[in-house]
């Protein structure tokens, strides 16, 4: 028995290799440096997936242009019927407009009597709704905080109500289409900080269309007044006084005529489209081609057959000249050309409650403003008609 054990273990130290333990530590070692390696670049891999996703949803986000939608409001709701309804509704003259349609939309207030602060003057305690009313008769009522109103070709942009001012659901700017309905708006680069406050500021520029607001970047000359924003002609603007007319392909170069007229004239300007006219009294210079070439003329004998005093004009898009003279003992008294020859014109039967008779026009549409019923006409003072009463 034990022959064979002394056997048997000579065989298995012949046979049996018996490792070098020095060399397997090692090995060991080398094996815990890659599996600590390839964690370590594992998680370095996934922190870095993660920085880009946050970094491209961050980048979206600031990306994205910023939008103001209507506030919630319920259309033809019997509540702003009435407001609309109450014997103390009043329109406010100074916001609501009539759009380049003939519609308008009426900023109407119920006031409640309040100490005159200075909070209670910009912010009047009561009620207000805006009406929205077609030329064709169709009509819409919300409530809403009184805000400013620009007129579009069709349709109207309101303005964001004073920060003071705001309900708890009534904050940014938003459009009322042609069918009367509120829509969003989604601002381009920086018009959102000029252009939501004052809408009707001349280097903002609304597409209902797209539903977009944009902000021009326009170089006015120093001390004039922009008098339209360059669609469907030129840029026109006019000189402190009215003896200077400026007008700009893109808004930032610009060209300039004077009227030359004598010190003691009563001066005017008045610019549309491809239209622009300097006048003093009866004397008209004016361009019919975008500033291409000027033309002076005395109206006089086409206006022989009415009584006129120092005379303000206002040009239409189609050419058609409005002026109003002030008559002692009449008030305002409007006339307009029958075209664009200034041949001949005519008197036209607009009166006002307060006697005061300012033509406003906004593409084919020309409005007078009164006391409640203002008159509007399509056809540049051809025929005229009254907006609804209130209600």
């Amino acid at each position: 028995m034990d022959d064979r054990l002394r056997t048997l273990r000579s065989d298995v130290e012949d046979h049996l290799a018996l490792p070098e333990f020095a060399v397997v530590q090692a090995r060991a070692r080398g094996i815990q440096r890659r599996r600590t390696a390839i964690a370590t670049a594992a998680v370095v891999l996934v922190t870095a997936v993660t920085a880009v996703t946050v970094a491209r949803l961050t980048d979206t986000t600031r990306s994205a242009p910023p939008v103001d939608r209507p506030p919630t409001l319920k259309v033809d709701s019997e509540e702003a019927r009435r407001v609309l309804r109450d014997p103390r509704a009043q329109l406010d003259t100074d916001l609501s407009r009539v759009d380049g349609t003939g519609s308008m939309l009426a900023v109407v207030r119920v006031t409640k009597p309040s100490f005159r602060t200075q909070e209670a003057r910009a912010c009047p305690r009561g009620s207000s709704v805006l009406r929205w009313t077609s030329w064709g008769g169709s009509r819409h009522v919300w409530l809403d905080a009184p805000r400013e109103v620009r007129a579009l070709p069709a349709g109207f942009v309101l303005g964001a109500p004073p920060r003071e001012c705001r309900g708890p659901r009534q904050h940014g700017a938003y459009f009322v289409d042609a069918d009367g309905h509120p829509r969003s708006i989604t601002w381009t680069h920086g018009a959102r900080r000029v252009c939501a406050p004052d809408p009707r500021d001349p280097r903002c520029r609304f597409n209902l269309f797209t539903g977009k607001g944009t902000l021009l970047d326009v170089d006015q000359p120093r001390g004039t007044k922009l008098l339209t924003a360059g669609r469907g002609g030129p840029w026109w603007a006019a000189s402190k006084g009215d003896r200077r007319l400026y007008w700009s392909a893109d808004g930032r170069t610009w060209r300039h005529q004077d009227s030359g007229w004598p010190d003691d004239a009563i001066p005017s300007a008045s610019a549309v489209g491809r239209w622009g006219v300097l006048a003093g009294g009866t004397q008209v210079l004016f361009t019919h081609d975008a500033g291409a070439t000027w033309e002076e003329r005395d109206l006089a004998p086409a206006l022989s057959g009415l009584e006129v005093a120092d005379v303000d004009w206002t040009v239409t898009r189609r050419g058609t000249l409005l002026g109003v003279t002030q008559l002692v003992g009449r008030g305002d008294v409007l006339f307009r050309s029958t075209d664009a020859s200034w041949t001949r014109f005519v008197q036209s039967p607009v009166h006002t409650s307060f006697g005061l008779v300012r033509p406003v026009a906004v593409a084919e549409a020309l409005y007078v403003v009164d006391d409640e019923r203002w008159a509007v006409s399509l056809d540049d003072g051809a025929h005229w008609r009254r907006t609804p009463p209130i209600p």
